[in-house]
């Protein structure tokens, strides 16, 4: 499979996850490998026939919106470990949606702990052979990044 195909795999299930568990829809800004990271960002292995890395990356202020909708708290109530909670969540769905769409593919995997990243000066580095794509949902308010890597 094509790994830009993949990618809107990952992508249009991340943008389902998010409209189901807050009620915000977002769209695709963009698929292209322009990825940089947020300030706070989850991470699962994909542990599979083909191994991979699935990585949610977003501001803390656009996480916070997301929490907010998705505890049904206010915004001045979400506190950081709620942060770190609703970003692990969104990895994790999106990866248990994604798993399902692959069933049937060599890219089928099982679900590994996901866990947080914080801070945005950070960089990923590869081997040269390894596929990664990347792309932005975002709405007028909101952006955030996936990045798959296998």
């Amino acid at each position: 499979m094509d790994i830009r195909k993949l990618g809107t795999i990952y992508l249009n299930a991340l943008a389902e996850v998010i409209s189901t568990t807050t009620g915000i829809h977002l769209h695709v800004k963009s698929q292209e490998n322009d990825f940089s990271f947020g300030d706070i960002t989850g991470v699962m292995s994909l542990d599979g026939q083909k191994k991979g890395m699935l990585f949610v990356s977003a501001k803390i202020a656009d996480v916070r919106v997301l929490c907010s909708n998705m505890i049904g708290v206010p915004l001045a109530d979400v506190v950081n470990d709620e942060l770190d909670d609703t970003v692990c969540e969104l990895v994790n769905m999106t990866a248990g949606s994604a798993k399902v769409r692959l069933s049937d593919t060599d890219y089928m995997f099982s679900l590994t702990q996901p866990f947080v990243i914080k801070g945005k000066d950070m960089s990923l580095v590869t081997k040269a052979s390894t596929d990664i794509t990347s792309g932005t949902l975002g709405n007028n308010d909101i952006t955030i990044k996936l990045k798959i890597v296998y």
